[in-house]
């Protein structure tokens, strides 16, 4: 829903550019707006949208979080969808929202996190999880091989369910106890815990952050590059996925 509203947002901010330059094109007897208007009249619409020369001459992309459009340099046009780059087959705008995820992931404090760390590792993995996910249980039975490969696990709470359901609750029960890494393995066993609800539990920043990416199932992982893999992996198929992308 979340994202469905931001992305709604990005294509009434570009459908406005658009009517507001049809404007300036009448009042200037054909001449278009320049491309340093269409840049200030989105930043004027939407302040939090980050608008770039896109690799395609004359088009700007048009980023909102991880949603991305895109918009002719006259205001005229907006696209939406995904271009790649036939020479490479790279999804550049698939690059867009990487990078987004990144950026994102870098403003929410590592201390609200649950986290898996191993005395060495290579690559980092944030996965959104769900104490009664099937798959997100799973993974978890294997966090021992996982770290083993060198891969620390970060977790942030979505519960599918969302707010004031009893995932939600075994989620902030989690980050209640004593021993959160514990009390992790424990719930994500069956095991009912006894902690008592606290006041700075991040449930609902990080559900709020899930919805902000877009995620519809867990466990979802991003990766280090801002990759986003949704579903089940075994701890050696992961980690040569990671490994791929350097």
């Amino acid at each position: 829903m979340k994202n469905s509203i931001k992305i709604s947002l990005l294509l009434f901010a570009l459908t406005f550019l658009s009517d507001l330059s049809s404007g300036e094109v009448e009042e200037n007897n054909g001449n278009t707006s320049s491309s340093i208007g269409v840049v200030e009249e989105l930043s004027m619409i939407m302040p939090e949208a980050t608008v770039l020369e896109s690799e395609i001459p004359g088009i700007y992309s048009v980023s909102i979080g991880t949603s991305v459009g895109y918009v002719s340099k006259d205001g005229k046009y907006i696209l939406r969808g995904d271009i790649y780059d036939m020479e490479t087959s790279e999804n550049l705008t698939e690059g867009l929202r990487a990078e987004s995820r990144v950026n994102l992931l870098k403003q929410i404090d590592e201390q609200s996190m649950v986290i898996f760390t191993p005395d060495n590792f290579d690559h980092t993995v944030t996965i959104f999880t769900d104490i009664d996910c099937g798959y997100c249980r799973k993974f978890h039975n294997q966090i021992k091989q996982v770290m083993d490969q060198g891969i620390r696990v970060r977790y942030l709470f979505f519960p599918r369910t969302g707010p004031d359901t009893e995932s939600w609750d075994k989620a902030k029960q989690v980050w209640c106890s004593d021993d959160r890494l514990k009390a992790m393995t424990r719930a994500k066993k069956g095991t009912s815990l006894t902690s008592q609800n606290c006041l700075d539990d991040p449930v609902n920043t990080h559900y709020r952050t899930g919805l902000e990416f877009n995620v519809r199932g867990t466990p979802t992982m991003i990766t280090d590059s801002g990759e986003m893999i949704v579903g089940y992996m075994e701890a050696e198929s992961l980690k040569a996925q990671l490994d791929s992308q350097f």
